[in-house]
């Protein structure tokens, strides 16, 4: 590649050429021109690969004025076919090829050398302009943060997965996931490269429990010397329960020495400023008088954890892991409480009052009081406004994940209700005079009422009038106390929601067939069979790294039948040999509400209600099934009650105690 070095002439066409207005890019994707409002910049900015006045692409060193590269002809730059950087004329045919290329490079990048480089779909370098090609060094599985560099990355691969973390430019981390059949992902890791970086640590990938189930998935994580897990990369996913605080006046203005804040709040004397531990990790000041958060750690990155005033005086924030994240740096000062002033003054203080440690982010403002909820209740005329309610016990808060989002909190940390505040420039949940809850500025009407109080009890929220009548519960309006609850018994898909959420599912049931011989027949493999729970069965996919074609299929035992049901699959739709001298129906809805429902008998379809198929009941247990419906189109029973059509057709009655304990199972690969 031709490299030059000569002073950009001062006129109106060079200046365009650097016009800030560009859309400024760091990589250029293969196959993506480099046209003339568009610039590859390195990342400080000093050096810029743009377009110039004669429409060829240079490199620009903006610092010294000059131009460092010219591409041999002018043109729409690109890395084009064979992985080479290329400049094509405008009719689209070839004009120039620089001959700087590399197999399999995916994107271009400029350094702040000045240099090009070349980089795979990971983002592994491959070659220099000017040294020529790179042979990046692969670290595999674990190593500390500090040894991944510009020339070496982090590995782990599986017959299903190849994980790759790489350092960029900037000097952030990416991850990156791609199959063998090329398709993937990648993101940036959100967490501080320089907290990453901590001596005696490692990271690695680790099977770790996933968040609100009881199933286990691959995460990369951050490992300390005795193998601990201090940070796990996109989820709070702690390995071991979080203890309680010690319980304190919740929402009041003060925390003592081993109190806790998670997700919740605390406000001065008067309401004027409220201390805020937030879902995302992190910990805030908002002035109320000005509306407007006025300090915070920056430790929202963090997805979690908790706030402390420590036995030794030190006032920290912590990670879902306990990993310590921020410190006030007062270790030993003495301090026994975390203050919040009306002044907007948050204060770390000893036994005599003297201050080890304060906060002063802005100018002191005298704002008006304000009635601020307290404790584990909001009263009439009163607004949860970044603050939050504990329930007595300190279970369960009502607490904010952001401005704009209210969420309860349950025992573990599990959202069990969430509210959205509309966009409204200061959103807030108002209890109003006449007893109505309502989203502060948001057209909807009110969520409950009319009612005296919200209140946040262990495991929910209640909206109440003065008597105790509970109005509205977790969001939901309860219902009259003369009204008949519906028949459980009558629930037909209790057992699915268990195992899918109801959003995706394939159910079959075979009678007269044991679980294993019903996955001998789909076509597994003897030593492919095993014998584990659901959430064994999605933990060990996990582990295999199943992709989307991939099927994860569990089969129940319902006394003499078998009740098949595929997580990600339809394997039953193409088998009617699983009714081999016997009788089976099956039931198929996609996440898109694609939609199946055939009857086999015999090893043959003998009935088919699918969306294409007879909406004429042919069978004599469709018939009956149909009876006891009281519906008249099979084809939409099969859509809209599937389930219900397919247990009253094979003449069973799953429930959650039959899919929740254990079953056989397999994984059948592509």
């Amino acid at each position: 590649m031709s490299v030059v070095s000569e002073r950009i002439p001062d006129t109106d066409a060079a200046t365009a050429a650097l016009d800030p207005r560009k859309a400024t890019m760091h990589e250029l994707l293969m196959f993506e021109r480099l046209y003339t409002d568009k610039e590859l910049q390195s990342p400080s900015g000093r050096y810029v690969l743009h377009r110039d006045a004669t429409d060829t692409a240079v490199i620009t060193d903006t610092e010294r004025d000059e131009v460092t590269w010219r591409a041999g002809a002018a043109g729409l730059l690109l890395l084009g076919q064979g992985h080479e950087v290329q400049v094509e004329a405008d009719d689209g045919a070839p004009a120039w090829r620089s001959g700087f290329a590399a197999p399999g490079a995916q994107y271009l990048i400029l350094t702040d050398a000045g240099e090009l480089e070349l980089l795979d779909n990971a983002h592994v370098l491959l070659s220099n302009m000017r040294t020529g090609p790179v042979e990046a060094r692969a670290l595999q599985n674990a190593a500390p943060v500090a040894d991944i560099t510009a020339s070496s990355y982090l590995i782990s691969e599986t017959a299903k997965m190849r994980r790759i973390v790489v350092r960029e430019q900037g000097g952030n981390l990416r991850v990156t996931e791609v199959r063998p059949n090329g398709s993937g992902g990648s993101h940036d890791i959100v967490a501080p490269v320089d907290w990453l970086e901590q001596e005696g640590t490692l990271l690695t990938w680790r099977m770790l429990p996933v968040e609100g189930r009881k199933t286990k998935a691959r995460f990369l994580c951050l490992t300390d010397a005795a193998g601990a897990v201090l940070w796990n990369d996109f989820a709070p996913n702690p390995v071991a329960p979080v203890s309680a605080g010690v319980p304190y006046a919740y929402g009041g203005a003060e925390l003592g020495v081993g109190g806790r804040l998670r997700h919740q709040s605390l406000t001065s004397p008067t309401g004027s400023h409220t201390l805020i531990h937030q879902e995302d990790g992190d910990l805030l000041l908002y002035c109320h008088a000005e509306h407007r958060t006025v300090w915070s750690t920056g430790t929202g990155w963090t997805h979690g954890g908790w706030t402390e005033v420590t036995a030794d005086g030190d006032l920290v924030v912590r990670n879902p892991h306990g990993a310590l994240v921020w410190s006030a740096g007062t270790s030993d000062s003495g301090a026994r409480r975390l203050v919040v002033q009306d002044d907007g003054r948050v204060e770390l203080l000893d036994e005599d009052g003297t201050s080890a440690w304060s906060v002063d982010a802005h100018a002191p403002c005298d704002a008006p009081a304000v009635d601020t909820p307290r404790g584990a209740v909001l009263r009439r005329g009163q607004i949860l406004r970044r603050h939050s309610l504990t329930s007595a016990d300190g279970s369960t808060v009502l607490g904010h994940r952001d401005e704009r989002r209210l969420v309860l909190f349950g025992a573990d940390w599990t959202e069990l209700w969430y509210e959205h505040l509309g966009n409204a420039e200061r959103p807030g949940l108002l209890l109003d005079e006449d007893g109505m809850l309502r989203i502060i500025d948001d057209e909807r009407p009110p969520l409950g009422g009319p009612a005296d109080e919200l209140r946040v009890e262990p495991g929910e929220v209640l909206l109440c009038r003065a008597d105790g009548t509970v109005v509205w519960r977790n969001g939901e309006e309860v219902a009259d106390p003369g009204s008949v609850p519906a028949d459980s018994a009558e629930d037909f898909d209790a057992w699915m929601e268990k195992l899918t959420d109801n959003t995706a599912y394939c159910a079959t049931v075979v009678h007269d067939t044991t679980p294993d011989e019903v996955l001998l027949r789909l076509g597994a493999a003897p030593d492919r069979i095993r014998t584990g729970t659901w959430d064994d069965l999605l933990t060990q996919s996990e582990a295999e790294d199943a992709d989307i074609d991939d099927a994860c299929v569990a089969a129940f035992s319902l006394g003499p039948h078998t009740l098949l049901v595929e997580d990600n699959g339809w394997l039953a739709l193409g088998t009617p040999e699983l009714s081999e001298g016997t009788f089976a129906v099956t039931s198929y809805k996609s996440i898109n509400a694609d939609s199946s429902f055939l009857v086999y008998r015999d090893g043959e379809v003998v009935a088919d209600h699918s969306e294409e198929g007879s909406a004429e009941p042919t069978t004599s247990e469709v018939r009956a099934a149909m009876a006891a419906m009281d519906a008249d189109d099979p084809q939409d029973a099969a859509f809209w009650d599937d389930l219900e059509l397919l247990c009253r057709t094979a003449g069973v009655r799953p429930t959650v105690a039959d899919v929740t304990g254990p079953a056989k199972w397999a994984i059948f690969p592509v």
